[in-house]
């Protein structure tokens, strides 16, 4: 098949979508193919027996720029996405197609520039398909997002949307982390593996959809459980009681992350809703007003017990200072924690070194002036370990 019997073929079977403007027949309209593929159609010229079209490729983010007027119709005909159209010659039931670069389109030909379609749809395309749909095709976790503004409800500051999946992205970091294991930082190698992957873009005031980087059939590797868990907190923030008791199964850094996450909504105003699906069937949607979620941080706050948990640990105090209330400990691979003396062990004799086992508090709570994550210590008791 030669080109132009495929450009004519390619033509001949796209199927009428959407009616723009119309004078005795479209004149602006679009288009869409076997495959989903959108294209915008305009008229340049009608002769007798002849018309003259401009056809447009267009991403679904464009076309829908396009028809809430987010976009003038000249600027997206005049600059294709694809740096190219097609030029076609409908005359007596034939077609002449031919592609024609962005340069060569004359802006005569096009509408003025400040026309504009004022079309009532977010200026985001809707979703092709339901998380759990997309999940078993890509054998991927997916997770949709939307984040519900009251204002600007297609539109979101990149800064706001920065900060929100940063933190959600922190808190899948963690999940994926051994449930039990006591941890203050995330290995490299946890967060390549569970990288959260930005695929699409959707309307529902403005709304993310997240892949898992990879997939796992059978459902049980560290990351589909850490989707599968943050899918189980996110709906339990509508019973704060069930989420108190949900995340204390949870590392102080799970907690202290997902917390994090509530204040981020708060702070951008928004409500939340979720659509979780995993390539094995399981699923779980549900949408989060924002006064559940407001409601939640405060009884997470009122326990006072999310970001501390007591941890009990073979230790080598490696130094003290009784009158400054401080002590040192080397704990696994080496690193040191420092931190304040209880009151039930700040009048004890201290032998340094020495080996002891540990009891502390550890809290972790970020801080929001420089949003990274911090970390203190309070000994509460220790025993001495009699060497062997």
């Amino acid at each position: 098949m030669s080109s132009s019997d495929y450009l004519k073929r390619l033509i001949k079977n796209l199927h009428p979508q959407e009616v723009f403007d119309y004078y005795d027949g479209p004149i602006f309209y679009s288009c869409i193919d076997l495959v989903g593929q959108i294209y915008l159609v305009y008229l340049l010229n009608q002769a007798e027996g002849t018309t003259d079209w401009l056809y447009l490729r267009v991403s679904k983010g464009r076309y829908y720029a396009v028809k809430s007027g987010s976009i003038s119709v000249s600027m997206a005909l005049s600059k294709p996405e694809e740096g190219f159209g097609y030029f076609v010659i409908a005359k007596n039931d034939d077609l002449v197609v031919d592609e024609i670069e962005s340069s060569n389109i004359d802006l005569s030909w096009l509408p003025p520039d400040d026309y504009r379609l004022n079309f009532p749809t977010g200026a985001l395309p809707e979703k092709s398909m339901t998380a759990v749909e997309l999940a078993i095709i890509n054998n991927r976790q997916v997770l949709d997002i939307a984040f519900e503004k009251v204002s600007n409800i297609h539109e979101m500051g990149a800064g706001k949307l920065g900060g929100l999946l940063s933190s959600l992205q922190n808190v899948i970091y963690a999940l994926s982390c051994p449930k039990g294991l006591d941890i203050r930082r995330v290995s490299d190698w946890v967060k390549s593996q569970s990288e959260a992957q930005v695929t699409e873009i959707f309307a529902s005031s403005f709304g993310v959809r997240l892949q898992s980087t990879g997939g796992d059939l059978l459902g049980d590797d560290a990351t589909s459980v850490a989707f599968e868990s943050l899918a189980k907190l996110i709906s339990n923030i509508n019973d704060p009681s069930h989420l108190i008791a949900e995340l204390h199964g949870f590392n102080v850094l799970t907690r202290s992350r997902f917390k994090h996450f509530l204040s981020i909504l708060i702070e951008s105003q928004v409500s939340l809703g979720f659509d979780w699906g995993s390539p094995i069937g399981r699923h779980r949607q549900s949408k989060i007003p924002f006064n559940n979620i407001s409601n939640a941080l405060f009884r997470l706050e009122e326990t006072g017990q999310t970001d501390t948990e007591t941890v009990i640990k073979i230790s080598e105090l490696v130094g003290v200072n009784v009158e400054s209330d401080w002590f040192a400990l080397k704990i696994e691979n080496n690193e040191i924690i420092k931190g304040k003396l209880g009151t039930n062990v700040a009048k004890r004799n201290f032998k340094v070194p020495s080996l002891i086992k540990a009891t502390f508090q550890q809290s972790c709570i970020n801080d929001p002036l420089t949003e990274r994550e911090k970390w203190t210590y309070l000994l509460i008791d220790y025993v001495p370990v009699k060497d062997d």
